[in-house]
């Protein structure tokens, strides 16, 4: 199962309506979706902002809890999730070994939690 966002086009009036520019559509409504390895959607969850009555485990944040929400129902089947570096952080890797499934994603240098050893040196190009 992979983790991973999409963005719905949209230039009207809406709360929620999220700017990134990094997109092709730099403005629209942000999803949270959860795929399997073919492509389909199994769940997905409309970004909107910031909420403070979503209530969270103790030491995730934001995105860690997205990935747990969206994942609920498949959780303790020994499946392996899949995200990138935006999504990927050691104690949602913890949490979800912890309930019988697997993390496989990307980590940025600077992430929390990430030890200093696990650092790659530098190469030098040629």
């Amino acid at each position: 199962m992979v983790i991973g966002e999409s963005m719905i086009p949209w230039r009207g009036r809406l709360n929620f309506r999220q700017y990134i520019p990094s997109k092709s559509h730099k403005y629209g409504v942000k999803l949270f979706k959860i795929c399997s390895t073919d492509g389909y959607t199994w769940k997905c969850e409309v970004y909107t902002g910031r909420n403070k009555k979503n209530r969270r485990p103790a030491g995730l944040g934001i995105r860690e809890s997205v990935v747990l929400s969206l994942a609920e129902g498949l959780l303790d089947e020994g499946r392996v999730l899949y995200t990138d570096n935006f999504y990927t952080s050691c104690p949602l890797a913890r949490t979800v070994l912890s309930r019988n499934t697997h993390l496989v994603g990307t980590l940025k240098r600077n992430r929390k939690y990430l030890p200093k050893r696990s650092h790659c040196k530098e190469t030098r190009k040629a």
